[in-house]
């Protein structure tokens, strides 16, 4: 599955996961091809899973829970101390 980040500055704004050839990814794929608005494309799949600190924010431990393995929708629906709490003590896969 792609996915997809828009970036100001250091800070990720948003990451959406598409599915691959969807009229999503197509529309996400012309806005990077264009360079709009910070848009890049990063593959979960082929970036190391890196544990993000306690502190970090709700959208990193989701996305770091996914990376190993979790439901997404599940994950969107824990609070960042389950997921923290769920994911913290194990190393990354």
């Amino acid at each position: 599955m792609a996915t997809y980040e828009r970036s100001s500055g250091a800070h990720v704004a948003e990451r959406i996961r598409a599915v691959p050839g969807s009229e999503e990814d197509q529309r996400l794929s012309e806005l990077v091809a264009k360079g709009s608005d910070g848009w890049r494309r990063t593959d979960v799949d082929t970036e190391p899973a890196v544990r993000p600190s306690k502190s970090a924010s709700k959208k990193d431990w989701v996305a770091y829970a996914v990376s190993q393995g979790a439901d997404e929708a599940e994950a969107e629906s824990a609070t960042r101390d389950e997921l923290a709490e769920a994911y913290g003590d194990t190393e990354p896969q």
